[in-house]
């Protein structure tokens, strides 16, 4: 089956479905759960792409701020339009969990080689990489949790299992889908359809309008929140 998605195509599908989940939550409409619902493709396709530009990226560094930056920025017009106050820590914009998902990333690199440079037999490294993996994805995953990074654990976990398993589209379906099912809430549930979108990446970048996607962030909900002001 012909492969037909490309990168930008797969960006144009999370932020348009990002956008009616946003629209559900600010106007509450009788739709409100079919519009979630559809949102709920949105995260994972971001989680992919974020492993996709990290495995192409010529600067981690540049990468990761950037999408700080962007989060930082995001933060009092998220908190404003979703929970009504310029800062409320009980929940954090999508793009602290990318931008520590890109994180754990670097470290699962990192913590691989140093586990080949001190553990030579293959017996040690079929053992210590899988702990070492284990426990980064475990400490990183109860820091997003307890910083209240949206998707927390599951978030991390999804964006890990997407970079782990890209050479093996089973275990790739399979381990995001067992840990959507355990950690996720019914609804959540629903964005494993989003597997079958990414199934169809052809691996090709499409257009570029990298500075579009990064804005449309803040943007959308900013003008969301001025919709939701006007009409009262």
């Amino acid at each position: 089956m012909k492969k037909c998605l490309s990168n930008f195509d797969l960006k144009l599908i999370a932020i348009i479905t990002m956008t009616i989940d946003h629209i559900g939550v600010v106007f509450g409409t009788p739709f409100y759960n079919l519009l979630r619902a559809v949102g709920r493709l949105s995260f994972p396709i971001f989680a992919f792409l974020l492993t996709e530009g990290y495995v192409h990226t010529k600067s981690f560094g540049k990468y990761f701020f950037r999408l700080l930056v962007l989060a930082l920025i995001s933060e009092g017009i998220y908190d404003y339009v979703f929970y009504g106050s310029f800062i409320y820590l009980g929940a954090n914009n999508i793009f602290f969990t990318l931008a520590l998902g890109l994180l754990t990333l670097w470290l699962l690199d990192k913590s691989k080689v140093l586990v080949k440079k001190y553990f030579k037999e293959k017996i040690d490294l079929t053992i210590i990489l899988p702990i070492t993996y284990l426990l980064i994805l475990v400490i990183i995953g109860l820091i997003a949790e307890f910083l209240n990074f949206s998707y927390g654990m599951l978030g991390i976990l999804v964006i890990s299992f997407f970079y782990l398993f890209k050479k093996n589209f089973l275990l790739f379906v399979l381990s995001v889908s067992l840990s959507t099912l355990i950690l996720g809430d019914t609804m959540q549930y629903f964005s494993l359809l989003s597997l079958i979108l990414i199934y169809f990446y052809n691996k090709k970048l499409g257009k570029k309008c990298k500075m579009f996607f990064y804005l449309y962030y803040p943007l959308h909900i900013l003008v969301l929140g001025v919709i939701k002001m006007l009409i009262g």
